[in-house]
């Protein structure tokens, strides 16, 4: 099951990139980024959206989102 959100900013994709240096892959002229978290994979686009893949519920979706919104959190853009 794939499970989309959305943000309600964007990311700034030169932030993005930084923080999963190392940890998932980026590309700032596509918009989009992939790393896994304790096994599933997640998909970030530029626009804010977010896709858990493989997750067994929406609630799960959630949970995995809550635990890595700490990290993830600088690189979304300033809405003001």
């Amino acid at each position: 099951m794939v499970v989309v959100g959305h943000f309600s900013t964007a990311f700034s994709m030169k932030a993005l990139c930084a923080l999963l240096k190392g940890l998932g892959q980026c590309s700032e002229q596509l918009g989009v980024a992939r790393f896994f978290h304790e096994g599933y994979s997640m998909t970030l686009y530029k626009s804010g959206r977010i896709d858990v893949h493989r997750v067994e519920s929406e609630d799960a979706a959630i949970r995995l989102i809550d635990d890595i919104m700490p990290f993830i959190a600088g690189a979304l853009a300033d809405s003001s």
